[in-house]
């Protein structure tokens, strides 16, 4: 099973008195993972993908776990206890499928995620026009799951874009206009760490792996204001 697993610091956390106010590193948990998740790793849990979405009071990791049993011992033995964490969300992460990425310059796109507001009668159609798209000029699907993880989200896709306008342009036309889509929420990812080998990843990925056999996306106009942070 594929979960997303959200470790939740606050920005301030306040003591039994109320009077002492302590300000956490927000890289506080991204540090202790880049450094222990080989040893925090075992033959029930792996972890796969580590992000931070901007703003956010939260570090987020994709996992692959036996079962449920496993994945809250897991929770429990690894991150329940680190210092000055509030709590740990669980998104299911159901249907996952990868797309291969073949940009000549990767580096010089950004990571999002859009999170969809899907009709329940619906959400198969969405999610099967979404990751029947080609990739763009300006848009590539890094992932596609349904995650049911709240009454008004039931879809999230990973998505590389040339900027953050780009990003919402495709939202706009391409999303927002599907038949049953409600609304869209875009997320910048901040920062990305991928947690096995590249030998690993390509193993993992490719009993995922969707060949997209419908529209490619379209270029968007390159005359728009496309700085990131204008957007954000």
């Amino acid at each position: 099973m594929f979960t997303l697993v959200r470790v939740h610091v606050p920005a301030t956390v306040t003591d039994s008195t109320g009077r002492h106010v302590t300000h956490p590193d927000p890289n506080h948990i991204w540090d202790f993972i880049s450094k222990n998740h080989e040893k925090m790793r075992n033959e029930d849990v792996r972890l796969l993908y580590m992000t931070r979405r901007h703003l956010q009071d939260d570090t987020s990791l994709i996992i692959d776990a036996k079962d449920a049993d496993a994945l809250s011992d897991f929770i429990i033995r690894h991150l329940a206890h680190l210092k000055y964490v509030r709590g740990v969300r669980v998104i299911n992460m159901a249907k996952m499928r990868f797309f291969k990425v073949s940009l000549e310059h990767p580096g010089e796109f950004f990571r999002f995620t859009i999170t969809i507001d899907s009709l329940p009668s619906h959400i198969e159609k969405v999610y099967d026009t979404i990751a029947a798209l080609k990739p763009g000029r300006d848009i590539v699907i890094n992932y596609i799951a349904q995650t049911y993880q709240s009454f008004d989200a039931s879809i999230m896709v990973s998505v590389l874009a040339r900027s953050k306008n780009h990003m919402d342009v495709f939202v706009d036309d391409c999303i927002r206009t599907l038949p049953g889509v409600i609304d869209a929420e875009v997320t910048y990812i901040s920062k990305t760490m991928r947690l096995v080998s590249a030998g690993e990843w390509e193993e993992f990925i490719g009993a995922h792996f969707l060949t997209s056999e419908g529209e490619q996306i379209k270029d968007i106009d390159p005359n728009r204001d496309d700085s990131l942070i204008a957007g954000c």
